[in-house]
């Protein structure tokens, strides 16, 4: 202790020592520096970000201004002339979008048009056969109707003139001859119809035959215009076989040309007038002269041009009241003919008369010259 100080008093003591130890605590420790400074850090990354935002938002902020001075920088025309190009480009869009649609539904009409069409020409065919198969039923009916009309007609008319005859016969013998040959006459005329209807028979069942043999055509035709000389000459009709050259032999039926040529001149006899004129010829015809045309013409009334595409066919018949037979013998000449085989054809005008021809073929080794009359 110093000269002339005095000591410390007790009091003075204590109160150093709090002061002491409260400096002592105010002075900082490590972990709160930690703290502080953590904070900072954080705040200062948190100004960054803000910044960096305004930054980001004032960028944008001068572009859309930047781009809103470059568009209110344009003119108007220009602006108009973009509208009008997006405008244009939006029509080829949406036009294009139509064409494609309208070609869709195009191409389903015209399959649903082609279906139609495809299912009525059906529909139009099948009624078609359908009205084809009722004609022919009903033509079919009405032929048959009026086939067994003519036959029961020609059968009777025949039948009547026997009967008639045999009672003539009966009462007055002396006229015996004379009914002999009118009783023969109706015999035969049922004879051939008869036969007619039998050879209809065999063609329509395919059981038409015929035995070939070389014939002399002169001679056949000779034939037959002397079997119906009396015929003709009984109704003022000249008959004859025209002069010709020699036509030449062939295999044929003898038998069934015979039937065909008796047929064409039953015909004519029947449909020429008094003091008409029916003549049969022959001549070389067809390629390098290796077919025989055998031609009877008559001066009669001739047929009508509607009449000669049917003349042919079965119960044809050239007017539709006639009577003077059942429509056969020209469908049975027609038969023949194409079975030897050969062509049957006619050639007619109205109130000039017809011509109706024939041929049969020179066939290879059955062709040599006629004999000399």
């Amino acid at each position: 202790m110093a000269p002339g100080k005095d000591p410390p008093r007790q009091s003075e003591k204590t109160e150093g020592s709090r002061y002491a130890g409260r400096v002592k605590t105010d002075e900082p420790r490590d972990s709160d520096l930690d703290l502080e400074h953590q904070a900072d850090l954080n705040r200062d990354a948190e100004r960054a970000e803000a910044d960096k935002t305004k930054l980001q938002s004032r960028s944008d902020s001068d572009a859309s201004r930047d781009l809103g001075r470059a568009d209110m920088g344009r003119s108007r025309a220009e602006r108009q002339a973009a509208r009008d190009e997006r405008l244009r480009v939006e029509r080829e869009i949406t036009d294009e979008a139509i064409k494609a649609e309208r070609l869709r539904a195009d191409a389903a009409t015209e399959r649903e048009r082609s279906d139609y069409q495809a299912s009525a020409k059906s529909s139009a065919e099948s009624l078609s056969q359908e009205q084809e198969r009722h004609q022919k039923t009903k033509a079919a009916l009405t032929t048959r109707e009026e086939f067994l009309a003519i036959v029961s007609h020609d059968l009777r008319n025949p039948l009547n003139h026997i009967s008639m005859a045999v009672q003539n016969l009966l009462e007055e013998p002396e006229d015996i001859k004379e009914l002999a040959s009118s009783i023969n006459r109706s015999a035969g005329e049922m004879l051939r119809l008869i036969e007619d209807l039998l050879e209809v028979e065999r063609i329509a069942v395919g059981k038409l035959t015929l035995h070939y043999e070389e014939h002399d055509v002169s001679e056949i035709i000779k034939q037959a215009v002397e079997e119906l000389q009396g015929a003709a000459a009984s109704k003022g009709i000249t008959l004859e076989a025209e002069p010709q050259d020699v036509c030449g032999y062939v295999v044929c039926d003898r038998s069934r040309v015979m039937q065909v040529l008796s047929n064409l001149i039953g015909n004519a006899i029947k449909f020429t007038p008094a003091k008409g004129q029916i003549c049969v010829s022959c001549q070389r015809t067809g390629p390098e002269g290796k077919e025989v045309q055998v031609s009877v013409s008559d001066t009669g009334e001739g047929i009508a041009p509607e009449k000669i595409k049917t003349i042919f066919e079965r119960f044809s018949q050239i007017h539709n009241q006639d009577r003077r037979g059942i429509g056969l013998g020209l469908y049975i000449a027609k038969m023949m003919v194409e079975e030897h085989p050969g062509r049957i054809w006619v050639e007619s005008k109205l109130g000039e008369g017809s011509t109706f021809h024939f041929t049969l073929p020179l066939r290879s080794g059955a062709v040599r010259e006629a004999k000399p009359q």
